[in-house]
């Protein structure tokens, strides 16, 4: 069965399931997709039956808080609801990833972490603890998710990261995502100038991957609807109760379909929580 045909009847997906925990990271610059891109991780985990915490390091959007919210209407917890910290200041974000990691290793459950614009922060958090070492020691497996525009500018904010040698993982992934981009040109166009470059080769060399993320061009009617995308593509019904039209289910399922085969070329698909 293809990947368009898995998503017929989105459900738990036992044999997709993984033992250890994962640590997924997106990092770098905002405006480039990142929070969305992390809530598609985050969905697809949760469709093929794993667990995943999101935890939103970036105070400015707050996408992660909004689109899982920590409890309902009537203020009881729900089970792995966004987490975030309880100020920008650097000490409150440091020990509320310390509490994060602490409560990883205890549950084994997965945390998908959006730290736009948060690089400071990681780098003396990874300095302070040796994040790389934490892991391995408590056989949890972590991925930084570097997103791209095709602005030149992405892609050196990006190797600065990655040359300062402070991040947390040696699984690392630059997504280029299309949904950034102006309309009419196409991926590989757009991002030509940055996959021309030597230091693309370079880190390609170094064992980084890349991974493309197609536009989805009704992703707006999807967020002013609250439905998820595996919801959407097989025509489950919003919380207002209308159910997603033959063409809107096509396309989200479509986009679904080429987003694995994006993972699959890139090599990046078991990297995902």
């Amino acid at each position: 069965m293809n990947a368009f045909n898995n998503l017929e009847n989105p459900g738990p997906q036992p044999e997709a399931a993984k033992t250890k925990p994962s640590l997924f990271i997106r990092a770098g610059r905002g405006r480039t997709g990142g929070s969305t891109g992390l809530d598609l991780v985050i969905q697809r985990a949760r469709f093929q039956g794993r667990r995943v915490k999101p935890l939103d390091g970036d105070r400015r959007s707050k996408t992660l808080s909004t689109l899982y919210p920590s409890a309902d209407e009537f203020g009881d917890p729900i089970e792995d609801g966004a987490s975030f910290p309880v100020s920008d200041e650097l000490p409150d974000i440091k020990e509320w990833l310390k509490g994060e990691f602490d409560e990883m290793v205890g549950e084994g459950v997965s945390r998908a972490l959006d730290l736009s614009g948060g690089d400071r922060v990681m780098q003396e958090f990874v300095r302070d603890l040796a994040l790389n070492e934490f892991c391995l020691h408590h056989g949890i497996t972590p991925t930084v998710a570097l997103f791209l525009g095709p602005d030149i500018e992405d892609f050196r904010h990006a190797t600065e990261i990655l040359k300062s040698g402070e991040f947390p993982a040696e699984r690392t992934i630059l997504v280029l995502n299309e949904g950034v981009i102006r309309h009419g040109q196409t991926t590989e166009g757009a991002f030509l100038p940055i996959m021309m470059t030597r230091e693309f080769d370079a880190l390609t060399d170094a064992g980084v991957r890349t991974s493309f993320l197609r536009r989805l061009s009704c992703m707006s009617v999807l967020r002013e609807r609250g439905v998820g995308f595996y919801e959407a593509a097989a025509g489950r019904t919003d919380k207002a109760g209308l159910k997603s039209s033959p063409t809107l289910a096509f396309m989200v399922k479509t986009w679904l379909a080429a987003f694995e085969r994006d993972l699959d070329e890139g090599k990046v698909a078991d990297w995902l929580p």
